[in-house]
């Protein structure tokens, strides 16, 4: 193996293979929130996927830094759009925590 190569168990991998998982996990959650009810409230609010998006862009950056760029890469685009797209879906009142959703008078989905 050589010296700057990652291997796919180490720390770094699994930290990598698990965020990048629980992102495309919470994609597809969100997704079928959105497709199953009409509703635009929540019980949690998305802002908390946030730190996880943090999380795969950490291992992003280190798998960048590891020479493994491609996956490095995705990591890191799939924590920005998830960091922007969490944003989005509460401040465009699509997702919304429900005290929060009460607080903004009860906005219905845009959509």
């Amino acid at each position: 193996m050589q010296a700057g190569s990652m291997r796919w168990l180490s720390w770094r991998g699994l930290l990598g293979l698990s965020s990048g998982l629980a992102l495309v996990l919470f994609w597809s959650l969100v997704a079928a929130r959105l497709a199953m009810y009409s509703e635009n409230h929540t019980g949690v609010s998305v802002l908390w996927a946030l730190p996880l998006a943090l999380v795969a862009m950490l291992a992003g950056g280190l798998w960048l830094a590891a020479h493994r760029r491609r996956a490095g890469t995705v990591l890191l685009v799939l924590g920005l759009l998830t960091a922007g797209g969490a944003v989005l879906l509460d401040r465009l009142d699509i997702l919304v925590e429900y005290e929060e959703w009460l607080e903004r008078g009860m906005p219905e989905r845009p959509f």
